[in-house]
């Protein structure tokens, strides 16, 4: 081999050299410059989901002040918040509710009375999932909250693998942002559990007691048995001609027992007659104490007798209540009275005025808001998603 020719093919050696090595890099530079651009425009949808969920709980709790009250909101909101201090994910976030099973079974024989609350039950974010979920359907949504992951200790594969190696910062923004939107689920899910419960006792009510009573009376020189049986229940008052509530939105209670409407089925029995009954609408709890009895209009059972059945507050409270009842009989220009005497009853007089709550169009028109409200969230967190794809195709 010549020396020219040597000459000729080290220089040719050295060019294919250079030029390979500065193909090699090429690609390299294009492929880190696309994968941080990337990165940083998931960052950036980050910050944009993070910022969206901020608005969605202020305007929530907006519409919740609306639809309520100031104090009432702060009061939920605050009681929300204290449940889940230490909840470190979506999937820690917790409510509480009240177990009715057994507790809506009116009783067959008189001289019964609830004699607890009914449980207080823990509502898990999966559970929560479910009740919003039945929200979200009655709107028609057309959306399924799974695809949120509330409940899930994962994300996606390519969020995941993101956030695996993603700064301490930004893992934090997204933990929050999920927390945020997660907690207006469990928000609307209490909604729902509450309007859930109005359907189960709207027909046969909330069963406080049925209780009898029996004495024997003299008349006029006659003497007569007398005996009263009354079925106390709480009943959502729904408008009603005859009750007199017409159908604009009623006071809403805000878990306060004041206004909460106590219905009677009642019962007379006198001398030999047969049981005679008297379903009887009447508001029991008030502002304040009666210092006496409020008794209904007299009702004639037979030609000659009539009857007032009489009922006084003692005290209330969120959790139990005290009656007087007591019932006169009026027969040959003598009147007489049979008394129960003074009863406490446990029962859950605030929750059941929340849920009472729930039968008002503005309480149904929050929950709406609130299935609107999250439904907007769905197309800010599947960009997260999509921008998440785009990163791991590009950096994987």
């Amino acid at each position: 081999m010549t020396a020219g020719f040597q000459n000729k093919l080290g220089k040719w050696a050295r060019c294919s050299a250079s030029a390979l090595i500065i193909a090699s890099m090429l690609p390299g530079s294009a492929f880190a410059a696309s994968c941080e651009a990337d990165s940083a425009s998931l960052e950036d949808q980050i910050a944009a989901f993070k910022e969206a969920v901020e608005d969605l709980q202020e305007n929530v709790e907006k519409d919740f002040k609306s639809a309520t009250s100031k104090s009432y909101t702060e009061d939920y909101f605050d009681d929300l918040d204290s449940k889940n201090k230490k909840a470190k994910t979506s999937t820690d976030l917790v409510n509480e509710t009240m177990d009715f099973k057994g507790y809506l079974e009116g009783w067959s024989s008189y001289d019964n009375q609830q004699k607890s609350l009914p449980p207080v039950v823990t509502v898990t974010m999966s559970n929560a999932e479910e009740m919003a979920q039945a929200a979200m359907d009655d709107e028609n949504t057309k959306l399924d909250l799974a695809d949120l992951r509330c409940s899930q200790s994962t994300e996606d594969s390519a969020l995941e693998a993101y956030l695996d190696q993603a700064d301490d910062d930004l893992v934090e923004d997204f933990d929050v942002a999920k927390k945020g939107i997660c907690t207006v689920v469990h928000v609307l899910a209490n909604l729902q559990d509450k309007r859930e419960k109005l359907n189960d006792i709207r027909e046969n009510g909330y069963p406080i007691f049925f209780k009898h009573a029996k004495d024997k009376k003299t008349f006029g020189g006659y003497s007569r048995t007398i005996q009263f049986k009354t079925d106390l229940r709480m009943y959502p008052v729904y408008p009603d001609k005859e009750m007199g509530v017409d159908g604009e939105d009623q006071e809403i209670l805000l878990g306060q027992i004041e206004g909460i409407n106590l219905s009677y089925n009642t019962w007379f029995k006198f001398s030999d007659d047969d049981w005679d009954p008297l379903n009887l609408y009447q508001y029991l709890i008030d502002d304040t104490e009666k210092d006496d009895y409020i008794c209904a209009p007299w009702f004639y059972i037979t030609g000659s007798v009539k009857v007032a059945f009489c009922a006084q507050v003692e005290s209330h409270s969120s959790d139990k209540i005290t009656l007087k009842l007591k019932t006169n009989f009026h027969y040959k220009g003598d009147t007489k009275t049979v008394y129960i005497g003074s009863t406490t009853i446990d029962a859950p007089f605030g929750l059941l005025a929340d849920i009472s709550d729930m039968k008002e169009k503005k309480m149904q028109d929050l929950q709406s808001k609130i299935v609107d409200r999250i439904s907007g969230l769905f197309g800010v967190f599947d960009d997260v998603k999509k921008k998440a794809d785009d990163w791991q195709k590009t950096c994987s």
